[in-house]
């Protein structure tokens, strides 16, 4: 490590207990700690799950989980306001609904807009009042409930979508107040390429 963390001054000290210090910001940091968060990064961005991160690395299963969680919190926030930064009056959006297994009670529904090839997704009311059995009520609120400003059949969203499904498909269960982490980290993963979703999250970090 020959620049700091922090601010890249290539001059650093190093200190009694192994951390560095960095001559212009003052911050101190351990090159050990900052290692295995790069490690952490590599594996999330390579959509490993925290099981298999955890026997790659050899670490703490509970410390991987933590830290993956800690990184969709930080997403959702980067992408809000990236969003608003850059978010134009034109732009394409249309709601997905997420059906897993067919059962209505998991459903999650959301709203996909497309601004500048940059993909953002809006929670919208969970469907679960819906009764399996009511298939009629379902229908009815899906035909008239249906927001669609589509303009191509091959739009960015309709390739996100595509992504999403594939992505979810490693996880066994996510509980829906959870879902919008999953949902903004595919976000995340789909607007951006590996090497900037590492610098992305090390800025968020530190």
């Amino acid at each position: 490590m020959n620049k700091c963390i922090y601010c890249n001054n290539e001059k650093l000290y190093v200190l009694k207990n192994n951390y560095l210090k960095c001559s212009k910001c003052k911050k101190k940091f351990s090159l050990i700690k900052y290692n295995r968060q790069l490690a952490l990064i590599e594996c999330f961005s390579q959509n490993l799950n925290a099981l298999q991160t955890a026997k790659k690395l050899k670490c703490n299963y509970i410390t991987v989980r933590k830290s993956f969680f800690l990184y969709r919190e930080l997403i959702v926030s980067f992408l809000d306001n990236v969003y608003k930064s850059i978010k134009r009056n034109k732009y394409e959006f249309d709601e997905y609904i997420y059906l897993k297994n067919k059962n209505i009670k998991t459903a999650q529904n959301f709203l996909t807009f497309n601004y500048e090839n940059h993909i953002y997704n809006i929670m919208l009311p969970s469907l679960n009042k819906f009764s399996e059995s009511n298939a009629e009520e379902l229908s009815t609120f899906l035909k008239y409930n249906k927001i669609a400003q589509l303009k191509s059949s091959n739009s960015l969203i309709n390739d996100f979508w595509d992504f999403l499904e594939n992505f979810l498909k490693k996880y066994k269960g996510i509980k829906e107040e959870n879902f919008i982490y999953y949902l903004k980290e595919c976000e995340f993963k789909f607007n951006y390429d590996k090497k900037t979703q590492e610098e992305i999250l090390l800025k968020l970090l530190a």
